[in-house]
């Protein structure tokens, strides 16, 4: 909470801002300005803050989210995506922050950030059990005038820094000043420098090809899996990649968590088939077909929205299996794609889930057959 002085708080209230005040040093609660004299702005001894306005949704309650009068350049900022919360600091510079300010969804802080969310969800009949809170990777630069430029305002004679006041001298532009940014080497080629030229144009990427070759960057300079499965994200909710690209780099994450954890992340063996079970051999293994099922049903739904929320796949993946097993018109078939249920690496909660839907199916099969012998 800001601590406002009486001039400050003034401004605020004429600028339409609910004002509370109370004693200054005190440990005390601020109340509404109606319980104080109206004289209170010229009074000593006290102190204002802006009274922080909540709002209600499905149920829950959250601060109103912030406008674009409540922001100012690099202020820290909490946005509302449908996946998730995004930790960043605030720039006009982009676009897609502007609108997200402006459209309602950004917090000050983390905690009214994800109750929005869950509101949200809960509104859509949506259940968010796990809204996360991500940090951005974008930080804004600050500018910095280059040597040059300080030299070219110092005109001899002239003290440096009187230039603006000296009458018949223009002040001339500052160049913005962009750190060196290292080029991906080819092969085994040293790390190259390139001094790059950014503009406001410039700030946003908005080529697939060279969004492609970024993220293959990243992807291959990753040391952890956590790293790799967080990075999905960014991706996955870009709106400048198709859904090749996506598929493409989907791909890229799965070879590198391969890479990083051959353990957790090999495909499993398929036991050994005898020769009364080889009919099946050429079939792709249940797994694989649920999550391909899943995979093009998730990049369906992703190339219609614009964007594709992390966990979309693994939704998709959770409802195919949970299909499949009602599919299966035996007990012999449904015992055939247990298997598939582990190999799903699901959530605790969820795998559990799965294992009960699959027990009252195996139960109803059973007793189907029992009434037709």
């Amino acid at each position: 909470m800001k601590i406002l002085n009486s001039k400050e708080a003034f401004e605020a209230m004429m600028a339409g801002r609910n004002i509370m005040c109370r004693a200054a040093g005190k440990l005390m609660d601020f109340d509404d300005l109606s319980q104080f004299p109206a004289t209170i702005f010229a009074m000593p001894g006290y102190e204002f803050c802006i009274k922080v306005e909540t709002m209600e949704l499905a149920g829950i309650t959250f601060t109103k989210p912030l406008t674009l009068n409540d922001v100012v350049e690099d202020q820290e900022i909490f946005l509302v995506f449908p996946h998730c919360v995004v930790h960043t600091q605030f720039t006009s510079l982009s676009g897609k922050y502007v609108e997200c300010v402006k459209n309602g969804f950004a917090q000050m802080d983390q905690e009214n950030a994800e109750l929005q969310l869950q509101a949200i969800g809960k509104l859509l009949g949506r259940t968010i059990a796990y809204p996360l809170t991500l940090e951005s990777h974008y930080k804004p630069e600050k500018k910095r005038r280059s040597r040059k430029a300080k030299e070219d305002t110092e005109q001899p004679g002239i003290p440096a820094g009187l230039g603006d006041a000296v009458p018949g001298i223009e002040k001339q532009p500052e160049p913005e000043v962009v750190p060196p940014v290292k080029v991906v080497p080819e092969a085994s080629s040293a790390p190259t420098e390139v001094s790059l030229e950014k503009t406001e144009e410039d700030s946003v990427e908005t080529d697939p090809v060279k969004l492609v070759e970024k993220f293959t960057a990243q992807i291959d300079q990753f040391t952890t899996t956590q790293d790799v499965l967080s990075f999905r994200h960014v991706f996955l909710a870009n709106g400048y990649l198709d859904q090749k690209d996506q598929q493409h780099l989907c791909k890229l994450t799965e070879d590198k968590l391969l890479e990083l954890d051959p353990e957790q992340y090999a495909p499993k063996a398929e036991p050994e088939l005898s020769p009364d079970e080889v009919t099946e051999v050429a079939q792709p293994s249940f797994i694989d077909q649920i999550e391909n099922a899943a995979r093009k049903q998730a990049s369906v739904e992703s190339v219609e929205h614009g964007s594709a929320p992390i966990d979309l796949f693994y939704k998709k993946k959770k409802q195919v299996l949970i299909n499949r097993i009602y599919d299966m018109d035996s007990v012999e078939t449904l015992e055939r794609l247990a298997p598939a249920i582990p190999a799903a690496k699901l959530l605790p909660a969820d795998h559990q889930e799965l294992l009960s839907i699959y027990a009252q199916r195996k139960d109803a099969l059973a007793a189907e057959t029992g009434e037709t012998s």
